[in-house]
């Protein structure tokens, strides 16, 4: 059957089997005629250049070289699992992301034969397949597929005008994308067009979880590009999925991109160890108005998102998924930018924000509402939120640590620790302060959310100290003087007590589970502690690599119990 030009331009009276053989024809070709989006006119017709079939390779330490008719791809394992992916040969280094110091190749990563003609990389955080196509599928150690990269496409003007490329993936089709999205409409990046930055300094880290594992991608490019996101679907039991799906564009350079596999823990430290892990604020630091002090720049920095403007709620709701987001992306930025929900603001606006900011690295205060020190009530919610941060200070300080450590940060996702469930993928406002709490802040008028949903275990409302059991939604109890928190089972927190030492906060493990907290000492170290049920009662004792330790010196306080 022919195809015919309709009045419109559209090709009629196709079939399906005249359009495979159409695609094969044209993919035959090796060179594509397409348009590079944003050009208006018929002159700018240009032709793409893709890898080719493949026609040998070279192994060396952690990966090798892929060499195709028209292109070369360079892989390379890291020892800490992370590995690049570079064509037209390009190396890790030199990077404007990543520290050649830090790029150690996996001497027992090598390039080996493939079905099909292809190579493959196995190590043991991952395995990286390449097809004789140039197709790369990123997978877990036991082969299960977690993304699929297609072979990459060139626009190369003849007039000497910037290099283009696009390279299109495919996830799963339960996946969700999460990152820097530039909008400060949240953490999960939904359908449509958001910009990638590019530079030095600049990490655009996207994690994108799914329930067959969750897998990070970072773009390294020197140049600002897109990515267009479109969620999968899955077929209901028809069989027919429908992945979701990832196009990046760039220009000024090949394609360039750094991927991680594990626990999102996991893969944000496997970046980090390339990457350098950020500097951290000192936790002393409360910021009055503007005065908040020096507080430490992140090595990773993103340029600004778009201002929320309003009644400051959204001003509010925007900074902590900014905040969140930079956490995302190996940064530790040190609070909620700016210093408040700006002027004319209402009064309970700015209670919450004083509430919200006890919990994040630095608490930013702001200069409050005009007069607010005249108003007995409104100072009293100041104080108890102000009591609430330095109570909690030994525990930002532990956060902090861990952050310059390992790279993971202190306020994270809800999904951190239990990515496999599909609930907490879907949003919300709630975020995790480290492992032990989960809070609930009040983003708009009227009291906040009805409920939240849980991660998995058990948790203590602490106000009540009522527990709940996660992997549910469960009643939220919003009060004036408060945000809703949640303690996680076993936790054990370094507070400040009343007469300004140390002290252990431990909420009281499930039976027969343990709990475990860090603080750090006099000397920068951080030390680690464990929980558990011992002859009728809690007990914290110092954490060793085999053995029991000792018991704690310092008070412990245990919540949860009768």
């Amino acid at each position: 059957m022919s195809a015919t030009p309709s009045a419109d331009g559209r090709l009629t009276g196709m079939d399906g089997r005249d359009l495979v053989r159409s695609v094969a024809a044209v993919a035959g070709l090796g060179l594509v005629r397409s348009w590079w989006p944003g050009r208006g006119d018929a002159a700018a017709v240009e032709r793409a250049r893709v890898p080719g079939r493949a026609v040998g390779a070279e192994p060396g330490p952690g990966g090798g070289v892929v060499r195709f008719e028209r292109s070369a791809l360079r892989g390379r394992v890291t020892t800490a699992g992370a590995v690049f992916c570079g064509w037209d040969g390009a190396g890790p280094t030199p990077s404007p992301l990543v520290r050649a110091e830090l790029v150690e190749p996996d001497a027992r990563a090598r390039l080996e034969p493939h079905t099909a003609g292809g190579w493959r990389v196995v190590s043991e955080r991952l395995t990286v397949a390449v097809s004789s196509a140039g197709a790369v599928e990123l997978c877990t150690p036991g082969g299960v597929l977690l993304r699929r990269d297609l072979p990459p496409r060139w626009w190369e003007r003849g007039e000497g005008g910037p290099a283009r490329w696009a390279r299109r993936s495919e996830v799963g089709a339960d996946a969700r994308f999460f990152g820097l999205g530039g909008s400060g409409a949240g953490l999960r990046l939904g359908d449509g067009v958001h910009p990638v930055p590019g530079g030095a300094g600049v990490a655009p880290v996207q994690l994108v979880l799914a329930d067959a594992g969750t897998h990070l991608v970072v773009p390294d490019g020197t140049e600002a590009g897109t990515v267009r996101l479109a969620e999968g679907a899955e077929g209901a039991g028809s069989g027919h999925d429908r992945p979701g799906r990832a196009e990046w564009r760039g220009a000024g350079g090949p394609p360039r991109h750094w991927m991680a596999v594990g626990t999102p823990a996991r893969a944000l430290a496997s970046w980090a160890a390339v990457a350098g892990t950020p500097e951290v604020a000192p936790v002393s630091v409360i910021g009055v108005g503007g005065s908040g002090g020096p507080a430490a720049r992140p090595r990773t920095r993103v340029p600004p998102q778009g201002a929320a403007a309003g009644d400051g709620w959204a001003a509010m709701r925007a900074a902590l998924a900014r905040l969140t987001a930079l956490g995302v992306c190996g940064a530790a930025p040190a609070g909620a930018e700016g210093d408040g929900p700006g002027k004319g603001a209402p009064a309970e606006v700015w209670v919450r924000w004083w509430q919200l900011g006890a919990y994040l690295p630095v608490f930013r205060t702001g200069a409050g509402p005009e007069g607010w020190e005249a108003r007995p009530a409104l100072a009293e919610l100041a104080r108890v939120a102000l009591a609430e941060r330095r109570r909690l200070l030994p525990y930002h300080a532990a956060l902090g640590a861990f952050a310059g450590l390992t790279g993971v940060p202190a306020v994270r996702p809800v999904w951190w620790n239990t990515p496999e469930d599909r609930g907490l993928r879907e949003g919300g406002d709630a975020f995790l302060l480290g492992d032990a709490f989960l809070v609930v802040p009040v983003l708009g008028p009227g009291g906040g959310p009805a409920t939240v949903r849980l991660p998995g275990g058990r948790w203590y409302d602490t106000a009540t100290g009522r527990a709940y059991q996660g992997g549910a939604s469960v009643p939220v109890e919003v009060a004036a003087d408060r945000l809703p928190v949640f303690a996680r089972a076993g936790a054990v927190v370094p507070v400040r007590g009343a007469d300004g030492e140390v002290e252990w906060e431990v909420w009281a493990p499930a039976p027969g589970r343990t709990g475990a907290g860090m603080v750090v000492r006099e000397s920068g170290a951080l030390e680690r502690v464990v929980s558990r049920w011992e002859e009728g009662r809690v007990v914290v004792r110092e954490e060793l690599p085999a053995g029991r330790g000792a018991e704690v010196s310092v008070p412990v306080r245990v919540r949860g119990v009768g």
